[in-house]
């Protein structure tokens, strides 16, 4: 099956030249823990955001981190709920890697001055046990992102902030040796372009949300990693598995990020009603409200479907927690309502469904190991198989840390060869940024919660559709690309996969098929996203 051809950009010549062991691309969770443990191991470390420090969806993370340390709680009962939610997609054994070092991960952060709430644990969606440890009630995020900045400031780590990942530098073996980065102006309306010389590349970009047109995703994830090893011709697995936060603040005419409204509100007793104040998920599954999200984010869809609410909202009714208890564990939320003439003290939160997590990405082992030599991902740019087709809610955090610290232990330890030669992929102009908005509607409209094949086809054909770009290069123009090639491969994976599962919902075929759940792997080949295979779950799951 051929999707419609990636869009390649104009060709910048290097102007400076950096070189280092390692450079990681990146800065949230993932980033930092790889860049800190290979510089633990005294490699020379180059960190490369594109945002200043403190960008990027880890301080944003509001519910926390999963964790087993609680009374009652297990490994074994953490890696059960994991492998319920990832819909038999998940890697049996990144998941007990997960489970297993996820207590670990905890005293590591609390050992670094961290200020983690591990007594009085969150209960989240698809949770048996209450194990999400926090801090400052709904800002676990933003204290987990403090103390590793903080950490990576005092280390020997080079940063380089306001730098955007172009290309990957290779051999004619296709060994990545390197970056083509472009240094971002002031203005945003020039790069500055440069080769970063480096034995391992460790792609931590984060996600793409901004594919969408309604999205919990700050404005920098645009999908530079994945586009990037697309590219460069890495392995690409489950990228049609978008999961859709059921509760994100609604605002009329909204477009992009939007506030999310923390799962463990719900935890706490919040319910999602109707405009008549009827219960969604009354009746629908066992947990209820707390059902995993893309179960909830489907009955949203379904009752704003039946035409008798808004059609682009629900509420989500949290007046029965009292001011004491949102004001105190849930202060985020609270002021985020407030701000725009919303008390939840008194009145129902208007919620939507919105692109919210990558489940999943550049195919990785827990290590971080790519199909490629020379190039890594973690966090959320990758799929290690932990999540599978539905990410379990505050996993991400925690898989985040763990596969960080192992990818820089692993280059601490052992460095590839350094490459022959370095190339480039081919050029072209890219995709204009003029097109933008109205892909991101398109993406929302036919690849959103549900989807079917007419709707997927008519998004090939508007992407076959969208404006080229030019021979100059901004910053604006690598993200419309990259949104470009992020929106082609999930289209052309979600019409690999006519089935429902997980996070993939097909309209009219309601239930998860009793069928060997099957991998969507894919791999560009002369500018074309094809299948390489879809490898049965748990074989060959490791890179």
């Amino acid at each position: 099956m051929n999707g419609p051809a990636l869009r390649y950009l104009p060709r910048l010549a290097p102007l400076w030249e950096r070189d280092a062991d390692v450079v990681v691309v990146g800065s949230g969770a993932a980033g930092i823990s790889a860049a800190l443990a290979a510089a633990g191991h005294g490699r020379r470390v180059l960190l490369v955001s594109k945002e200043d420090l403190g960008g990027g969806a880890t301080p944003l993370a509001q519910g926390g981190l999963a964790a087993a340390i609680g009374p009652g709680d297990s490994a074994a009962l953490h890696q059960r709920d994991t492998l319920d939610a990832g819909a038999g997609l998940c890697d049996p054994a990144a998941v007990a890697t997960l489970v297993a070092e996820a207590p670990s991960e905890i005293a590591r952060l609390t050992g670094l001055g961290a200020r983690l709430e591990r007594a009085a644990l969150h209960l989240e969606a698809g949770h048996s046990r209450s194990r999400i440890v926090h801090a400052g009630g709904d800002a676990a995020g933003a204290e987990v992102h403090r103390i590793l900045r903080a950490a990576l400031i005092g280390s020997p780590v080079e940063i380089l902030t306001r730098g955007v990942a172009l290309e990957a530098l290779t051999d004619e073996q296709g060994s990545v040796g390197g970056l083509l980065v472009g240094m971002v102006a002031g203005d945003g309306r020039a790069l500055h372009p440069g080769a970063v010389t480096a034995r391992a590349v460790v792609l931590a970009t984060g996600g793409f949300g901004q594919a969408f047109a309604t999205t919990t995703n700050p404005a920098g994830l645009t999908g530079d990693g994945l586009a990037l090893a697309a590219r460069a011709g890495a392995e690409l697995r489950d990228v049609e598995f978008v999961q859709f936060h059921p509760t994100v603040l609604w605002q009329e005419a909204a477009n992009g990020q939007c506030p999310l409204i923390t799962e463990a509100l719900r935890g706490a007793g919040a319910t999602l009603v109707d405009r008549a104040g009827r219960p969604v998920m009354a009746g629908l599954h066992p947990l209820g409200d707390l059902a995993p999200r893309d179960i909830v984010s489907a009955a949203m869809q379904q009752r704003l479907d039946l035409g008798d609410v808004p059609a682009d909202h629900l509420w989500l009714d949290a007046t029965t927690l009292g001011r004491r208890t949102l004001e105190k564990d849930f202060p985020t939320v609270a002021a985020m309502c407030r701000a725009r003439g919303i008390d939840p003290v008194t009145d129902p939160i208007p919620v939507a469904p919105g692109a919210h997590y990558a489940c999943g990405g550049i195919r990785a082992d827990m290590n971080g190991r790519t199909s490629v030599a020379g190039l890594y991902a973690v966090g959320e740019a990758a799929s290690t198989g932990v999540h599978g087709a539905n990410r379990l809610a505050s996993n991400s955090l925690t898989e985040s840390l763990i596969a960080g610290r192992r990818v820089g232990d692993l280059l601490g330890r052992n460095l590839p060869g350094p490459v022959a030669s370095q190339r480039l992929p081919p050029t072209g102009l890219g995709t204009s940024p003029a097109g933008r908005t109205a892909l991101a509607s398109a993406m929302s409209q036919h690849a959103g919660v549900v989807r079917d094949r007419d709707g997927l086809e008519h998004l090939w054909r508007i992407l076959e559709q969208a404006p080229p770009g030019g021979e100059s290069l901004d910053l604006a123009a690598v993200e419309a690309t990259n949104l470009h090639t992020v929106s082609a491969l999930i289209t052309t994976a979600a019409l690999a996969r006519a089935e429902s599962r997980g996070c993939h919902r097909w309209r009219d075929v309601p239930a998860t098929s009793d069928e060997c759940a099957r991998h969507t792997v894919l791999r560009v080949h002369e500018g074309q996203p094809r299948l390489a295979g879809a490898t049965q779950a748990g074989i060959g799951a490791s890179a």
